[in-house]
């Protein structure tokens, strides 16, 4: 019997060092998977297990040291066993972005944006979140592609 030939992706292959196999390397990247268009909920890890919610209620995610907590349109806040970080990569990078080291926003729900020294955003909630100097760029980025006519 012949041994099994698996392909994989130059970024997915595991490497040997000294004889040794390696775990591959995380991407610290945001990306999307090639669904996330069609995707329209998403399972967000609690305590308990999954919760399952649309992704068109999230207004916006906030770090809680190593968790995350989740504030939903409807006023609920869900406490994710998760990094902020770790949400960031896996929420869809179109619709999603992050304005400050505590902060992730959906961009379907930026009522406002104050332009001050550094910026803010004030969601359709009312909540004004601060915009980060170190994320503005992004930020702006982000806002000109998802906002037709935005110009800083």
């Amino acid at each position: 019997m012949f041994p099994s030939i698996i392909a994989l992706a130059p970024e997915d292959a595991l490497k040997l060092n000294d004889g040794a196999l390696l775990q591959p390397r995380l991407r610290k990247h945001r990306h999307s998977a090639p669904d996330a268009p069609k995707c329209k909920k998403l399972a967000l890890p609690t305590l308990e297990g999954f919760v399952f919610e649309k992704i068109n209620r999230i207004l916006y995610l906030e770090a809680k040291g190593n968790y995350t907590a989740l504030h939903l349109t409807d006023g609920r806040q869900l406490l994710l066993c998760r990094q902020l970080g770790d949400m960031d990569r896996l929420l869809p990078a179109d619709r999603f972005v992050r304005i400050h080291r505590s902060f992730i926003v959906h961009l379907k729900h930026v009522a406002r944006y104050i332009r001050n020294k550094h910026g803010a955003v004030v969601l359709s909630n009312g909540v004004t979140l601060n915009v980060s100097p170190n994320y503005r760029e992004i930020f702006v980025a982000a806002m000109s592609r998802y906002f037709y006519g935005f110009q800083p």
